[in-house]
Order: structure tokens, then sequence, then C-alpha cells
């Protein structure tokens, strides 16, 4: 399942802070309709943070706040998703080297790795 944290294209693609906070409430709904969801693979600081913001809303507090880098792995706790954050794989991060094919399949078997075996085979 693909959620975002922006629902929109703003210009320069630039959600400001308040466009952020309006759409969360999609995003922490969206994940209330899938209880069987393991990890959560953030594609960009944008999402990252996102997503810490949805887990503080569903009480969960971080000391000190996890920072997202590409393959940082935060264990939630509190039967939430593992987080897995990765570089967003727009042309600015790709067309630079930023983040590379290789980097982007890294990321993702980083991500299968961290679910259980049922899920893995659960098609």
């Amino acid at each position: 399942y693909i959620g975002m944290a922006v629902r929109c294209a703003p210009p320069d693609n630039r959600p400001l802070p308040d466009e952020i906070q309006r759409c969360l409430a999609y995003l922490r709904e969206e994940f209330g309709l899938l209880p069987r969801t393991q990890v959560v693979l953030a594609l960009g600081g944008l999402a990252f943070d996102a997503w810490l913001q949805v887990c503080q809303g569903l009480g969960r507090t971080f000391t000190p706040r996890p920072a997202f880098g590409h393959g940082a792995v935060v264990d939630m706790g509190d039967d939430l998703p593992v987080l897995v954050g990765s570089y967003h794989p727009s042309r600015q991060n790709t067309n630079t080297g930023r983040l590379t094919p290789a980097m982007l399949d890294a990321v993702l078997a980083l991500a299968r790795s961290r679910l259980t075996h049922d899920q893995r085979t659960d098609r």
C-alpha cells in the first residue's frame, strides 16, 4: 500500500507546514484501516517526519527524535510498524546519484527483512 504525507503537489513541490498538518489526518486514518502493517518505508525526510508525527498522535514519544537517513531504521515499539527511511526517488536524487538503483534495492530489501515470515508469504 502506498500512503502519502501530502496529497497535493504544492508550488515548487515544497508543502508548507500547515499543508502537511492538514494531510496527517488522512495518513493516520489510512494506517487505522491497515492493522497488519509491519513496516513503513518513508520515501524522503518529509515522509519520515510525517510518520513520526502520526506515531506521536498515537501516543508514541521520542527521546531523542529519530534522525532521517537513507537506510535509517526506527523500531517504534508499542505494536507500531518499524520505520525505514529512504531518499525520495525523485529526479533530483536519482539524476545526481544521491539515490542509485542499488541503494533503492538495498533499502527495499532492508524493509522486506523486517517483515515476519507470515507477512512475506501472505500474497
